[in-house]
Formats: structure tokens, sequence, C-alpha cells
């Protein structure tokens, strides 16, 4: 696709336009006052969501306000509809391509609702990536790849969240999705060209290749700049885009059929009928802390999802009797806690915990896992519950590292400049000083150094095999230390220190509505709910609870929402 028809359609500053979304936030729900929710207002037991969702509504993170999700009231026959489209689409992220797919296959009028001023989403936030196995630039690479091998690791690393009809279909369409947009619509899609690849050395991983990304001018495009081309698309296809307008509710008919959405905007509520289904991309639920608190298996401190992912696909669908599948799991990402209470924080992209010279420990001073796994896969640590003292022994947890580190790498929060330390990061000229500022047990702290100093000298960690596996070596991994014997260890032990709390994150839950391989949502009972589907984060993820590789959330959302849109298009109208 040229640069010429993205900017016939659409914009050049997309990221200024982004960047509106926490604005809009804060206009459509602003905080009474200063005040702060308590612990107690904000979080509720699973016993008490469950019980709001009886009334069907979601708490949201900032507010506590509820927001009702339940089927309207009424027939088809006495609703008065505001607007009449084929294909409703909820959401703007990867559930775009379910909007561009039912235009293709044949649906005459296809809507869009974004909650969000911008386009796109979560996803024009990521770093574009999707990961597909068997994927034609991976073969033109020589790069090899089979069903076989994409299949086992798939099982392997889902741990029995997932079923074998999800990952069949997701590996019968992953490769045909790209040359489907490819061939149409003139995408040139490249491998990503990360290190970011797959991150479990399990049965039929890949160390390269199962990444790609839309090209401009031969080049990966980032998620901004991926949604500009998949916006360009619903442009040039005349798909209609409202912004600033949240899907609410959904409308049933007599026969239990999806038949429309109630919608809220700037201007109020909207009535309207989707002829022949509605798809749900809302995004997920990581700003809704009722769902949170009720359903992940352990708390979040902060999110890089954009703030109007509160759940309201999930509600909608679970108003209707939507079974659910994965909601214990997110796309697990560490951070550096900033502000709890809005879910900010700086999210550690850059693997700061796994480079030479830097350690994770919890308030006892034990270290948690291997530092230098992928994000994901360290997020899992923070949850250990501790049957002894009944807490979650792990969290907070606790980033730090010594001056080699600092002389030589960034810090995070630094603006990606050597040497600068960002004012929220505690510095020491002790170990002891240093512990006493975070709270952290001394004591505890110098035995495992101790152990891990000595193992770090001789290249090793038989504890946590730090530095043992692809994935550490080509992320957090110095390839320039010709001084180590493993490039992901060295000791911790010149002074000054720094250090930092360290919690668990999001890029986003990956749990919701159980679908079927046409992605339509199935109810409690085990049966399709007729002309409803779900997509992307607001569906359980053919991934179940792991992360396969960079792209996984946009590769799965593609996917799925390809064969949303072709079956909805399908279907007659009402």
């Amino acid at each position: 696709m040229s640069n010429e028809f993205c900017e016939k359609y659409h914009y050049n500053d997309y990221q200024n336009t982004l960047e509106k979304n926490e604005l809009f936030y804060i206009k459509l729900f602003p905080r009474k006052g200063n005040s702060k929710m308590s612990e107690k207002d904000n979080l509720v037991s699973r016993r008490g969501f469950l019980k709001k969702t009886a009334l069907l509504g979601a708490g949201l993170a900032a507010t506590g306000s509820m927001v009702a999700c339940a089927p309207a009231d009424g027939t088809s026959e006495t609703i008065k509809w505001d607007k009449e489209v084929d294909v409703v689409v909820v959401g703007s992220g990867t559930v775009a391509i379910a909007a561009i797919a039912a235009k293709d296959a044949g649906a005459e009028s296809v809507l869009i609702l974004e909650k969000g001023p911008a386009f796109g989403g979560t996803s024009a936030l990521s770093g574009g990536g999707f990961w597909i196995p068997m994927n034609y630039p991976m073969a033109a690479e020589g790069l090899e790849d089979n069903r076989e091998d994409a299949y086992k690791y798939m099982k392997a690393i889902s741990a029995g969240q997932s079923n074998d009809e999800l990952i069949n279909t997701y590996l019968d369409n992953a490769n045909k999705m790209l040359e489907w947009l490819r061939d149409k619509f003139q995408y040139e899609w490249v491998l990503a060209g990360t290190t970011y690849q797959d991150y479990y050395e399990m049965p039929g991983f890949r160390p390269k290749g199962r990444q790609v990304a839309i090209a401009v001018d031969g080049k990966k495009a980032s998620g901004a700049g991926a949604w500009q081309y998949i916006r360009a698309t619903v442009d040039s296809l005349g798909i209609e885009v409202m912004t600033e307008t949240a899907g609410m509710e959904l409308v049933t008919n007599a026969a239990g059929e999806v038949i429309g959405v109630i919608a809220e905007g700037i201007d109020g509520k909207l009535t309207i009928k989707a002829k022949k289904g509605v798809i749900l991309g809302t995004g997920g639920f990581d700003f809704n802390r009722d769902m949170t608190t009720a359903f992940l298996r352990g708390p979040i401190f902060a999110s890089n999802a954009v703030q109007t992912n509160t759940g309201d696909g999930h509600l909608m669908g679970m108003a209707l009797g939507a079974d659910l599948r994965n909601m214990n799991s997110c796309w697990g990402l560490p951070f550096f806690p900033l502000d709890p209470e809005k879910l900010m924080g700086e999210a550690d992209w850059q693997i700061y915990r796994g480079k030479p010279g830097a350690i994770v420990v919890n308030k006892y001073g034990e270290r948690i896992g291997n530092e230098a796994s992928a994000y994901h896969v360290f997020n899992r640590a923070f949850w250990n519950w501790d049957t002894g003292t009944f807490e979650w022994r792990n969290t907070p947890s606790f980033w730090i590292c010594d001056s080699s580190f600092q002389e030589r790498y960034f810090m995070p929060g630094s603006g990606y400049q050597v040497g600068v330390v960002p004012e929220w990061m505690a510095q020491a000229e002790t170990l002891e000083e240093l512990c006493e500022k975070l709270g952290i047990n001394a004591d505890g702290l110098n035995a495992t150094l101790t152990v891990f100093n000595a193992n770090a000298e001789n290249g090793v960690d038989p504890d946590w095999h730090r530095g043992e596996y692809q994935f550490d070596l080509n992320t957090a991994g110095d390839a320039s230390r010709t001084d180590l014997k493993n490039i992901c260890l060295a000791p911790i032990a010149k002074g000054p220190f720094f250090g930092s709390k360290y919690v668990p994150g999001t890029c986003g839950t990956n749990g919701g509505l159980r679908i079927n391989a046409n992605a339509q949502v199935i109810n409690v009972k085990g049966q399709p709910i007729p002309r409803l589907y779900a997509v992307g984060n607001t569906s359980g993820s053919v991934m179940g609870d792991a992360y396969a590789g960079g792209g996984s959330c946009l590769g799965s959302g593609g996917v799925f929402g390809m064969l949303a849109g072709r079956h909805a298009a399908g279907l007659e109208s009402i």
C-alpha cells in the first residue's frame, strides 16, 4: 500500500490524535473533586462483582461509576431505529479488520463505533507486530516452519486454557489473512526484525520469523502506522466510523437474535439496527477494577491499554448469557509504578530487570524468577500466594541495580539517556541504606546477593537459569560485554545503588466471551448467540494463558476478526 493511498484518506499526525484518548476519558468520566477512592470503595470481592453483574454494570477504575450494558427492552417492532446498517462493529482495534472483511465479503453497509476520540484503541499504541506462524515473508527468507510444530507450540504454551478448535482455526487462517490483505488491498508484510519472537523454548518453538508487520516503504510500521493503513482501507471501502461513541447495550428480537446496538456519544443515545450482525471488539477490562479484582489471578498496578477499556463488550455479552473463557489471564507486563490509583507506570519493555547488573527481589530480599524472561512470563512471578503469611509474597517486588548498570545503560524513566536517574528512583551509597529506603529486609538481600554474585562471576544461575535461553540472550543480554561469562549476568556490588518498586501490570487483559471457529459468541449452554461475534481482547484468546510471541494480540485479533466479518456478511438480513 502506498503512502499516497494512506494520505488520501487519513492523517499525518495520527500520534497526536491518539493522545486525546486520556483527555476524552477525563471529560466523559470526570473525577469528582480531587478525592481519591479508598481501597474499600475501589476493590470489590468476587461475590460482590457477580452480584453487580446481575445489575449488568461495570465499575470504572477511575470513578467507580456504573455503565449499563443490559439487553434493551422491547422488540424489533417497537424500537425506533436512528440508523440501520448491515453490520455494526463495536471498537476499532483489531476488530477493524472484521469491518474490512465484512464489507469485502458483501455487506453493503458497515458501521464502526469507537468509544474514544481516536481510531485504533490500544492496537494503535502497540508495536505493530502480528504473531503469524508459517507466514509467507518467513518462507521467502528461507526460514522453515510447519503446521505440526506450530500446533505443538500453541498447545504446549496455552496451559489448557485454549482448545483445538480455536488453535486449528488460527493455524489454518493466519497466513491467509496476510495474503488476503496483500492481494485485495495491497498490504505489504515484512518480518518484524525484532528479537521479540517466540517467548518459550518449548516444543515447536522458533527463534525467528513468526512475527510480521505491515510495511511502510519496506520498513516495519508501528501500531500507529499500521492503524493508519487500516483506517485508510476502512475509508476507501466507505465504512462509516463514529468516534466518541460507545456501544452500551445489545438489542435482541423475540428469537434471541442480536439485531442492534444502543450506543451513547456526545449528543446522547443512538439506536442502531444491525441487519446481519454485531461484532464486539471493545478491548479488555483493564480499567474496570470490579472485573480485574473478580477475575484476574492477582492484582495489577498499571496498564498501557487505553483507559476506555472497561469491559463494555464483555458485559454486553454476559447480559445475553455468554459463556466466558480465559478470564484469569492477561498480556502480562511488569511496571515501575508511578500512580497505581490511575494504573499509570513506566512499562519495562526494555527488560531492565534482566540486563547485567540488575536484579528483582521481594521485600524479603529473595529473587522471584528469571529476570531475563519475557515480560508476560515474569509477570506471573508476582502472583505467588504465601500460605503462611497470607499475602502476595512477591507483590510488590523491587528492581535493584548498581552503578555499573547505571554507567552503561539508560535507566527506566530516563528518556533513554545513559546517566540520567529519574527523581522517583531511590538511590543510596550502600545496599543497607537502599533497603531501608525501599522497605527490603537487608539480611535477606545480602544473603541473596552473596549467592547471586558468586554465580554471576561464573556465568551461571542455578536458581532461575537466567541467560540459558535464546530469548534471554537476544533481549536482555549485552553481546558487547566480553568481560562476562554470561552476557545476562554481572555482580551487583559497586555503589551507589539504585532501586524502585516493581509490580505486575498488563498491556491488555485477554480473557473474554467464549467464541467458536467463526468468532461467534457461545452462551453458557454451548450454543452460538445468533448474530453476535467477539474478537480481540473481548474474546477468550486462542493463546490461552500465554503470550506466544511478540504480536500475539494483534495476530489473533486480526485472524478471528477476518473470520467474524466474513461470517456475519454471509447471513440473511433481518
